[in-house]
């Protein structure tokens, strides 16, 4: 059986903590939220789409760049949960179940998504929940079975699906993962800072494995 999973990524948020648009700032040569997009991009999905603010544009534009349908979400302000309605609104396709991505986690990688994927598979029901866990701790992205999209296209102000999460832990299905780095965020300057850092001595790691492969 063909599982159908759609992929939202949410980039719609003010960045208040930051100050500044922090999915435009560059990180390894290119905009932050590039890095996500590339790695949604990487998998076959039934649908996929990218919920953004300002600057309208300039996000838009990075959305066309990887080939994912961008949805300008006017509601912003009110919080995270417009951002999934306007998600869920735009979906297109009869979608068994969807992952939803921020938009400032990019070091996100395609054997993460495809582990949340698989595992929901196994379960055989749209009313699972599938979440990434670390050290007993969940975290994101989240894949949630169709049967919970009209309960989270209801939410309002800023709140998203955790408590749905938290309210039905008998439906819930945590996949281990042992790489703490591709749940680091960018909610601050500080955590944008540990993310250059951590890609320039990754980078640099690479380059001295090159070598010495030579």
């Amino acid at each position: 059986m063909t599982i159908r999973i759609g992929a939202v990524i949410l980039a719609a948020g003010t960045a208040s903590r930051m100050g500044r648009q922090k999915l435009l700032l560059p990180l390894e040569h290119k905009p932050l939220l590039a890095h996500v997009l590339a790695t949604v991009a990487q998998l076959q999905w039934e649908d996929n789409l990218v919920v953004v603010g300002e600057p309208r544009q300039d996000l838009t534009a990075l959305g066309s760049q990887y080939g994912i349908r961008t949805i300008f979400n006017p509601n912003r302000l009110s919080g995270q949960a417009s951002s999934v309605a306007t998600a869920i609104a735009h979906l297109s396709g009869k979608v068994d179940g969807v992952i939803f991505l921020p938009g400032d986690q990019p070091l996100i990688t395609t054997g993460l998504l495809k582990a949340l994927i698989s595992r929901f598979a196994e379960s055989a029901s749209n009313k699972r929940i599938v979440v990434p866990c670390y050290e007993g701790e969940y975290r994101s992205p989240v894949l949630f079975g169709s049967a919970w999209l009209p309960a989270l296209a209801a939410l309002s102000g800023d709140r998203g699906g955790r408590h749905f999460i938290s309210g039905n832990q008998e439906i819930v299905d945590p996949v281990e993962w042992f790489d703490e780095h591709v749940f680091w965020d960018a909610d601050t300057w500080d955590d944008y800072l540990r993310l250059v850092q951590y890609l320039h001595v990754h980078k640099l790691q690479l380059m001295d494995k090159v070598e010495g492969d030579r």
